[in-house]
């Protein structure tokens, strides 16, 4: 016969009934890491009432961050090279008779009186003509007196039209004399100088430099690229800071523009551009205490302010 096969008694079912309970309750699952900020935890370590003040506080914060982004402006500016220049009109000084240069006695951006030197001629060949002349003079008019006292009436109106037209040519060229010096039509500044030394041959007519009268008003002469002219119009509202007077410690001087050439202009150094003038509200600055006057010539970068953003835009 086969052997018994042991049997469980009930002391070992409840042994094992005691395990499984015990091994249950010291069981427990895994808890989650806890990857929160440590501001989340203080949040979650408040009162009520605290974490709701924070809130408000953070909200606060947002709302009034939206509004000054809202109502706070920034000026959209277009910026541009410039020089003062005068108002309408300037004199242009010319070279009465040929000759060559012997001296510059200026620069651009000078302020001249009235009959101030420019530039001076060589007049040597002049100073020459002029003395034969005159030595022709004074020996046609000792035989004039000597044909008048003994001689035949012919010779003498010969001799007196000799003696009338070496004046006419001794004042002929007295005049082209006093032209070798070529002076300033009026008081101002040099604003452009077209003969840059000596040596240089001019001819008769052709251009020395240009004068800006003293009491002319002053314009700032603008040259706006071609991608931004479509934004630039007359009234727009412009700050002017001169290259002379750096503008962190002088400021600006605020103008307005006034005019915006039709057609666009080509330089090898800029390319195509546009001219605009703009009319500055002062003729004069403040430097280290004292007012200086402004004066044509003077470079400087041109703010047009074509119009004014709210931060939030920008952002946006």
């Amino acid at each position: 016969m086969s052997a018994p096969l042991p049997q469980h008694t009930d002391d070992t079912n409840d042994s094992d009934a005691a395990d499984l309970a015990a091994l249950g309750k010291s069981w427990a699952p895994p808890q989650a890491v806890d990857t929160s900020p440590e501001v989340s935890d203080v949040i979650a370590t408040m009162p009520w009432w605290a974490a709701r003040g924070l809130l408000y506080i953070i909200l606060g914060f947002v709302v009034a961050a939206f509004t000054w982004a809202w109502l706070s402006k920034i000026d959209v500016v277009i910026e541009a090279r410039g020089k003062l220049v005068p108002e309408g009109y300037v004199k242009l000084v010319q070279a009465a008779s040929p000759g060559t240069v012997q001296g510059v006695l200026v620069r651009e951006g000078e302020t001249v009186a009235q009959g101030q030197p420019l530039v001076q001629l060589d007049a040597t060949e002049m100073r020459a003509r002029l003395a034969r002349l005159r030595e022709e003079l004074t020996a046609s008019q000792q035989q004039l007196r000597q044909l008048m006292s003994a001689g035949p009436v012919t010779e003498t109106l010969e001799q007196k039209s000799r003696i009338a037209r070496l004046q006419s040519e001794i004042a002929a060229t007295e005049l082209g004399l006093r032209q070798t010096t070529i002076t300033s039509p009026a008081a101002g500044v040099v604003t452009s100088l077209d003969v840059r030394g000596g040596g240089e041959v001019l001819q008769a007519g052709q251009s020395v430099a240009s004068i800006a009268p003293a009491d002319a008003p002053l314009m700032v002469e603008a040259h706006v690229s071609n991608r931004d002219i479509a934004f630039v119009e007359p009234g727009l509202a412009v700050k002017l800071k001169l290259d002379a007077f750096p503008y962190q410690d002088y400021g600006a001087v605020e103008g307005t523009v006034s005019e915006v050439a039709p057609d666009a202009q080509t330089d090898k150094d800029e390319g195509s551009f546009y001219k605009v003038l703009i009319k500055p509200r002062r003729r004069d600055i403040v430097a280290k205490g004292k007012t200086v006057p402004l004066r044509p010539g003077l470079a400087l970068s041109a703010s047009i302010i074509t119009e004014r953003k709210s931060v939030l835009k920008l952002l946006f």
